[in-house]
């Protein structure tokens, strides 16, 4: 059959219209049928098949999805305006091409090469079968790159033999380039998140380091200062009791601002320790506001506390809850120079029905400017009154607790007329004592046994202390807190740790972690493997204090756990609840 036969047969059902050949529609008339001018004085046969080529041929020319006609041998015989501006060729080049040239050049989105027996077009030409939404980028004469999401259909005629292919093709270039954008962003986003965290794990680390590297000399400064204090009561003059008081008043400053930091640093990294129970709201405000009367008394301020005559019970932690009121109401004594304090606790109706219990702090102080006002919760922030100080992470802490604890903190103020911050919690129930679970009831009647008091003299033990601690200044701290009632025996590293075991079983070890060479659980782990002393109390003498250390010490083999700087008492009394069982 000649091509001229073979184009009289393709046929395709397209919509409501077969796809013919020009020259088919036209044998009775000239030729091609498309160049008849006058329609009207056609045969009415060849009126209807001229007015559906014509009108065929307006659909395929202005269809907005390219589409390609070809034989069954792969030579393209017709096209739409689609294609060419598509593939950006003149029709009657195209027309010249088949889809097997090799000027047809395909890659995949990961940049592999598409062989040309590979596409859409001569797959189905080859296997008589349909290949459907063929993503491709397709380079185009000028060098560009166009992606084209290609199908290709066989055409049969009558008989079910293959007479050509149809090939259909959008562009999808806008689809790719934005899928590519939002992968890469995706991409950058995950490389973003990657260095934050390890961001995040190098200030983990540095706050820990410098937790460890502040706290080991505050055990000496507050340490030294206590005993000093204790030890010298009624022989030195007033003069120097008050110089003592201030290095104890100015060491405290510093570790609680180091504890603001590790604070933050736990609340950013969703580690805060929050363990809610029910508490009663003016019985803690009076508990913890109480200790604070001394620095306003100082400052001849007016302090007052009006609490809602019935108990106010809500869910809380009730050291953060202690830790939010501390910051609040130390900031309102700080920035008040004059005038009053007034606390009150009442309860506030909500709409839908749920009341909240509030804790209102006002104060005649100097107030926050409009301008700062937006910005006073912000970690590091300070307001323009530098004379007062401070470092600006007080509020940020405080709010980012009551949050944590499912309340809320508002803040009114107007600058040199003072400022009024409220704290809510959704309110449990009124006039009734807290419910205490029967954990809760446990711990806080348990009381260690031996328990000793900072003026109250131990008696003396026989018991054999080894204290495993590099710094000397602790070392010496040690020996001042426990010569008088126990045994000491120091050691500097693992090594001297280990050998002091071989000498003489102790009775308890005072562990410090951070050691040269190998660290202190290491150690530990080492005792609780051997046989030498499996079983002897270790505690875990530290200045780590991030979250989750506590837990680590404990699954090491530790059996309690002091931070740095641990005072006086809590080193008595860690060691005599430990030894009390061998006391004699």
């Amino acid at each position: 059959m000649s091509r001229s036969d073979h184009r009289r047969h393709v046929s395709q059902p397209f919509g409501s219209h077969r796809i013919e050949s020009d020259s088919a529609v036209g044998t009775h008339y000239n030729g091609n049928a498309d160049h008849i001018e006058d329609i009207d004085t056609a045969p009415p046969e060849i009126r209807t098949q001229l007015r559906d080529s014509r009108l065929f041929s307006k659909l395929f020319d202005e269809l907005g999805e390219a589409v390609l006609i070809s034989d069954e041998l792969g030579r393209i015989v017709r096209v739409n305006q689609a294609a060419v501006r598509i593939l950006r060729m003149p029709a009657e080049q195209l027309k010249r091409l088949t889809h097997h040239d090799a000027i047809w050049q395909a890659v995949l989105e990961d940049g592999s090469p598409v062989p040309t027996s590979e596409l859409p077009a001569t797959k189905a030409l080859r296997t008589g079968q349909p290949i459907s939404n063929k993503e491709l980028g397709v380079v185009r004469p000028d060098g560009t790159l166009v992606w084209i999401l290609e199908s290709a259909a066989p055409i049969f005629d009558e008989t079910g033999a293959m007479t050509g292919v149809i090939v259909t093709f959008p562009d999808v270039s806008i689809a790719v380039k934005q899928r590519q954008e939002l992968r890469d962003l995706s991409e950058k986003y995950l490389r973003e998140r990657d260095r934050a965290n390890a961001a995040n794990r190098l200030k983990s680390a540095f706050l820990a380091n410098m937790s460890h590297e502040i706290r080991t000399p505050m055990t000496a400064i507050l340490g030294f200062s206590e005993v000093l204090m204790g030890e010298l009561k009624g022989q030195i003059s007033e003069h120097h009791a008050a110089f003592l008081h201030s290095i104890t008043v100015s060491g405290q400053r510093l570790l609680a601002l180091l504890n603001d930091i590790l604070d933050l640093s736990k609340i950013e990294a969703g580690h805060v320790d929050v363990q809610k129970s029910e508490i009663e709201v003016g019985a803690e405000v009076e508990a913890w506001v109480s200790p604070l009367l001394w620095g306003a008394k100082q400052k001849k301020l007016s302090m007052k506390m009006d609490l809602h005559p019935e108990a106010l019970i809500i869910h809380a932690d009730q050291h953060r809850f202690g830790q939010i009121m501390t910051n609040i109401v130390s900031n309102a004594i700080k920035f008040t120079p004059s005038g009053s304090i007034t606390i009150r606790t009442y309860i506030r109706p909500a709409i839908g029905g749920m009341n909240y219990a509030a804790v209102e702090v006002e104060d005649t102080g100097i107030g926050i400017s409009e301008e700062f006002l937006p910005n006073l919760f912000e970690e590091f922030r300070q307001g323009s009154d530098k004379d007062y100080g401070g470092t600006g992470l007080g509020l940020a802490i405080s709010k980012r607790l009551v949050t944590r604890m499912g309340g809320t903190i508002e803040v009114q103020s107007r600058k040199d007329r003072g400022s009024v911050f409220t704290v809510l919690f959704p309110l449990v129930a009124v006039g009734r004592k807290p419910v205490v679970l029967p954990a809760e009831q446990m711990k806080e009647e348990e009381e260690p046994p031996g328990r000793v008091e900072t003026d109250v003299p131990l008696k003396v033990d026989a018991s054999l202390i080894l204290i495993v601690e590099d710094n000397l200044e602790t070392q010496r701290l040690m020996s001042a807190y426990l010569h008088e009632y126990y045994h000491l025996v120091f050691a500097q590293n693992a090594d001297g740790a280990i050998e002091a075991i071989g000498k003489d079983i102790p009775d308890l070890i005072l562990m410090d972690i951070n050691l040269p060479g190998r660290d202190g659980l290491s150690i530990v782990r080492e005792i609780r493997a051997g046989d030498r002393c499996p079983d002897v109390p270790i505690i875990a003498l530290t200045a780590y204090a991030m979250s989750g250390d506590e837990q680590k010490f404990m699954d090491a083999g530790c059996t309690d756990y002091l931070s740095k700087p641990a005072t006086r008492s809590e080193v008595l009394n860690a060691v005599s609840r430990l030894l009390q069982p061998q006391a004699v």
